[in-house]
């Protein structure tokens, strides 16, 4: 005789069709595949795609909301948000790691809550992430492992540099009282085999990630070794083109275009296709150029190559100056402060992203989620 059925409990059973509207449809686009496409279109086009660093899920979440076309995970700004250290290669390797889902969670709360709100009618694109290897954190066997990690954790792309990673710096030379030095190198068979390792961990992982090979060369010297200079990281790149790295960053440290051009020059006469990267360095005296009128444009970097322009600090300087200047506001006049702050968001052409925070973090979704699992 067959056992009676087990009593089913309508309380067992939740509006699946109510749950499915709080998450929007994943992506199906492998980000590693995106971050490629959307370059080759660029480079094609003859123009670039131009992003900026997210070092939170707060960060990340607005740039989706804006419609980035990708995200970068900067170094110097996960130093300095993260455990205020200056960008000299002290953070753990793996923080990369955390960032970069950190940085996920940022992009898949802002789809969400997109999605929700506009009823269906609204699906964000995922902005695929490259990011900051520094120098490896050690040689091949490092660089293998953190690569591995950060594929698992959906970075799309990664770039690692030829500093030595126990002297490595900052891009923009370090200052000693009023004297430069040159960042400190690795031999160049030390980079290329450290490239390869990422290949070969991309190989590993089944993902085909972009790479994305920095030289410092322009501004760096092997130990004991005279100046570098546009030349060597010429060379540089040469190497890295036969590797089939994807894109080519060289360090520049003034704001003219008479390295950029001699670089670009040199590279693609012999691998005219080569992608090129720019770092837009808030380090860098833009601002001095733009008012003397001679600021170099978006568009003539990229007719000479450079199809990934990148700002490492723009968010962490805007947020900065946005920052001090609200609470010197508030520690001197108190609510009076944050009155003028709502006065100002009314004031906005654009509702500002950030003004009803309760929804933008989601709570209305999680109110009705609360509601339809509780049967009320």
């Amino acid at each position: 005789m067959a056992a009676p059925a087990a009593p089913v409990s309508e309380n067992a059973v939740f509006p699946a069709a109510d749950i499915a509207k709080l998450l929007a449809p994943p992506e199906r686009e492998e980000p590693a595949a995106k971050l490629r496409r959307l370059l080759h279109a660029h480079r094609d086009a003859g123009t670039a795609l131009v992003t900026c660093g997210a070092y939170d899920a707060y960060t990340a979440a607005i740039m989706t909301r804006l419609g980035f076309p990708a995200l970068y995970g900067s170094g110097w700004q996960l130093a300095a948000t993260k455990s205020m250290y200056p960008d000299i290669g002290v953070y753990q390797s793996h923080q990369m790691v955390q960032l970069v889902h950190e940085l996920w969670l940022g992009i898949e709360g802002a789809r969400h809550t997109t999605w929700y709100d506009s009823e269906g009618a609204t699906l964000l694109d995922v902005p695929p992430m490259f990011v900051d290897m520094e120098a490896g954190f050690g040689g091949p066997t490092q660089t293998f492992t953190l690569a591995t990690e950060l594929v698992r954790a959906r970075a799309a792309g990664v770039h690692l540099e030829n500093q030595d990673p126990a002297n490595r710096t900052c891009g923009h030379i370090v200052n000693v009282g009023k004297q430069k030095r040159d960042k400190v190198l690795v031999p160049r068979k030390d980079w290329l085999a450290k490239l390869k390792a990422i290949r070969a961990a991309s190989d590993a992982m089944g993902v085909d990630l972009v790479i994305i090979a920095r030289t410092d060369s322009v501004d760096g010297a092997l130990p004991g070794q005279p100046s570098g200079g546009v030349q060597m990281a010429v060379e540089d790149a040469w190497e890295a083109a036969e590797l089939g790295c994807d894109v080519i960053w060289p360090e520049f440290n003034n704001v003219d275009l008479e390295q950029p051009q001699a670089f670009a020059e040199g590279v693609r006469k012999y691998y005219p296709n080569q992608m090129l990267g720019f770092n837009l360095s808030p380090s860098l005296y833009w601002g001095k150029a733009k008012q003397a009128g001679t600021l170099i444009t978006n568009a003539q970097l990229a007719a000479l190559g450079y199809t990934l322009q990148f700002s490492t600090l723009f968010n962490f300087r805007t947020a900065g100056l946005a920052l001090e200047k609200g609470l010197r506001k508030f520690r001197e006049v108190g609510l009076d402060a944050l009155a003028d702050l709502q006065i100002e968001e009314d004031a906005q052409p654009q509702v500002p992203i950030t003004k009803m925070h309760q929804k933008f973090a989601g709570m209305n979704r999680w109110l009705i989620l609360e509601q339809v699992l509780s049967g009320k």
